[in-house]
């Protein structure tokens, strides 16, 4: 069985108002993982993908969702129609299916239903020659790196997109995949800045972002007994603080991935400076870690933003070339390192937030 779900891009470059809802209802239910693909129908393009839907089943309403199921197609025009006789349906016999391979012994551990269609596994050195791999794109564009993830692993594969010069990435990712997964933590502590950036982007591109927050309850309590800017304390303090707000939500995401990409290049600090273009990211459960833009420069990242008229973040022009949180993130001087404006206070041995650990 495979599920698409088509939605509407207005006028003005935004994902009309329904389709937005419906697929946080998906989101909530933790049924999106059963959907196979995301397609839009943007009014300002009859060539997209969508439209070729919308006059080939001649469905005036948005969104809507077409099941195909061996040689039957359906169409169903409310997500509480495709719930009710399908997502239900299929939740039912994932759990059937769990359960029967429990008592044969050959599962171990529950299965996330939220990402059981594709199924999400376990990823290993067994499954991908990563040394092979770094040798065949040792000399090619961060789009070959791309496609060749995309079209392995996706939609179990999603970009980490922090908001800053990532969006190159970003473009890259879009051309080559319009359904591919782009994410961003949303800290509680950005710049206005950086909230504008993910809305031009959203409406520049016609994009869902799939946007993830702490947990409220652990971030309350934090502030309540460290304070509001612990982090200037101490590393640990500061430590706790990325943990809370960015490390934790990341590994959620990722615990229902089976790969993620970064914008790390080996130019941006000492402690990057191993970053391979595919990796088996140890850190977060041995999935897939694909770095495109690896061996780029700073200059090269610009040039390509410039030539394909790629948003950026307005706090790049005010002297930040690498954006955290607003109060740990200042401008930098002349002369001064990329990344001496981000956790100024600490020694560059220090300054990675544990999103970016190397594996062993």
């Amino acid at each position: 069985m495979k599920i698409t779900m088509v939605k509407k891009i207005m006028e003005d470059g935004k994902e009309c108002k329904k389709c937005g809802e419906v697929y946080e209802r998906l989101k909530a239910g933790n049924e999106l993982g059963l959907i196979d693909n995301i397609v839009t129908a943007d009014v300002r393009d009859s060539r997209s993908e969508g439209h070729k839907l919308v006059k080939k089943y001649n469905v005036d309403i948005a969104p809507f969702f077409i099941v195909e199921d061996a040689d039957n197609v359906t169409i169903y025009k409310t997500y509480m129609e495709l719930k009710r006789k399908v997502l239900k349906k299929v939740v039912e016999e994932a759990d059937v299916d769990i359960e029967e391979r429990r008592k044969a012994g050959t599962e171990e551990r529950s299965i996330d239903i939220f990402h059981s269609v594709p199924s999400k596994k376990s990823i290993s050195r067994s499954d991908y020659d990563i040394e092979k791999l770094n040798k065949e794109f040792e000399n090619s564009t961060p789009q070959e790196v791309l496609e060749w993830g995309l079209k392995e692993l996706h939609p179990s594969i999603a970009l980490a997109w922090s908001g800053a010069e990532d969006v190159a990435v970003v473009d890259m990712m879009v051309k080559i995949n319009p359904q591919a997964r782009i994410f961003t933590l949303d800290t509680g502590r950005l710049n206005p800045e950086t909230y504008n950036l993910i809305d031009k982007v959203r409406q520049k591109y016609g994009i869902n972002i799939e946007v993830l927050f702490p947990n409220a309850a652990e971030t309350e309590e934090m502030v309540r007994t460290k304070g509001v800017n612990l982090f200037y304390h101490s590393v640990e303090n500061r430590s706790l603080c990325c943990n809370v707000r960015k490390v934790k939500p990341l590994k959620g995401m990722l615990s229902t991935l089976n790969g993620w990409i970064t914008g790390l290049r080996r130019d941006q600090a000492v402690t990057r400076i191993a970053s391979k273009k595919v990796e088996i990211d140890e850190n977060f459960g041995g999935i897939i870690k694909l770095n495109p833009l690896a061996d780029w420069t700073h200059k090269e990242v610009w040039d390509y933003i410039h030539k394909n008229d790629v948003p950026y973040n307005a706090l790049h022009d005010k002297g930040y070339p690498s954006i955290g949180c607003a109060p740990c993130t200042r401008a930098v001087e002349s002369g001064e390192d990329i990344r001496a404006g981000r956790w100024w206070w600490e020694s560059p041995e220090s300054k990675e937030c544990g999103l970016h650990v190397n594996s062993k």
